[in-house]
């Protein structure tokens, strides 16, 4: 009886091997690429109305699922628009010292901060 079951068990036994070969050789995914955008230089245009802008975008790197901003002045809220809806961030939960990471479910199609004028990326 043992001789019918030795070619099942090597059968058994290779399968379990190749299995485990493929979940270790797999190609692990690669850090997404990383596109710098400086933000353009704004000069603010003459409005009636104040505004209550006390930040600004001075640098902006987009990845696949996640957009890195660097703020000079201060800023209670980041609002992300993208294709899939838009996320609205506090500055004190995703960053610190002017260096703000948010994770985004589409690319950012444009970027706001407080009541500042909206930054299109397109």
């Amino acid at each position: 009886m043992d001789e019918k079951l030795n070619p099942l068990r090597l059968v058994l036994l290779t399968v379990l091997i190749g299995y485990f070969a493929f979940l270790f050789t797999r190609p692990q995914p690669e850090e997404p690429l990383v596109t710098q955008v400086p933000a353009p230089a704004t000069t603010p245009a003459p409005t009636a109305t104040p505004t209550n802008c006390l930040g600004q975008i001075t640098q902006v790197a987009q990845g696949v699922n996640e957009i890195r901003l660097t703020i000079t002045g201060s800023a209670e809220r980041i609002l992300v628009y993208t294709d899939q809806g838009n996320i609205t961030a506090s500055t004190s939960e995703t960053g610190s010292a002017g260096e703000y990471r948010i994770r985004t479910p589409a690319p950012t199609t444009a970027v706001q901060l407080d009541d500042c004028p909206v930054l299109n990326l397109r």
